[in-house]
């Protein structure tokens, strides 16, 4: 039997009451803090000249972009001016270059093994790539060249073997015609499959370098027009090329 009278009971709703606004006077600074930071970037964002700076500096850093990738173009197309000029010995390491870089991207498409049953094509495809750029190797190589190398220089004897497989298996491959229409084949097998990306570059570098085979085999050196561009014998940058001299063998010849 309380003989209090409830006094007790009041104190203690009392402190209760009194504790309670004490937790949420304690709460509420962060959550306000929070909020009025939000408020602020929020405020920021619609201030028009904080949106006028993050304009300028997008803009700024999309014009420094777009000069690098200038620089970049232009030291590209600088040095394959460089090759095309030198004849079909330049063009011949650009082909080099190119079956490299075929090779590697098909190599790349080969290790996606879960593309056999989700795209069987494009697996197959990246199978074609690999052989048709081993191929391109095997054809612009130079391997007297590779015989001056330390490293390398005992594959020479090995690259020179399956080199002369493919010039009597692909006697089409000796001429400069039938090099023109394999990079051309090559070129649209892999443009096709998509839009800038690796595939769709290596496409377009196997056109260009079919285009310009197609070019020497009509008698018309890349090189002449072109800016800057000296006369060049034909018949004679033709001979001294590291990646077409290899057929001499056949008799008969090659090439225009």
């Amino acid at each position: 039997m309380d003989l209090s009278g409830g006094a007790s009971a009041a104190p203690a709703a009392s402190s209760t009451a009194a504790s309670a606004p004490s937790d949420q006077g304690q709460s509420l600074p962060g959550g306000q803090s929070g909020q009025m930071g939000a408020s602020m970037v929020t405020a920021a964002l619609q201030n028009s000249q904080v949106q006028e700076a993050i304009k300028a500096q997008a803009k700024e850093a999309a014009s420094q972009g777009w000069e690098a990738a200038k620089v970049g173009g232009v030291q590209a197309a600088s040095e394959l001016h460089k090759y095309v000029q030198e004849g079909p010995a330049g063009i011949s390491i650009l082909c080099f270059l190119g079956g490299c870089a075929t090779s590697l991207i098909g190599l790349i498409g080969m290790l996606n093994i879960g593309q056999i049953f989700a795209a069987p094509f494009s697996y197959v495809l990246s199978i074609y790539l690999t052989a048709f750029g081993f191929v391109a190797m095997l054809l612009e190589a130079d391997v007297q060249c590779l015989e001056k190398r330390s490293v390398i220089g005992k594959l020479a004897p090995l690259c020179e073997h399956y080199q002369m497989e493919i010039f009597e298996r692909a006697k089409f491959l000796t001429e400069l015609r039938g090099r023109g229409l394999f990079y051309v084949f090559v070129g649209t097998l892999a443009i096709t499959q998509c839009v800038f990306c690796l595939y769709f570059l290596c496409g377009v570098w196997n056109l260009l370098m079919g285009v310009l085979c197609l070019m020497m085999n009509f008698g018309h050196n890349p090189g002449d027009y072109l800016p800057s561009s000296g006369p060049l014998d034909h018949q004679q940058a033709f001979n001294q090329a590291p990646g077409f001299n290899q057929q001499s063998h056949y008799a008969g010849g090659h090439g225009p």
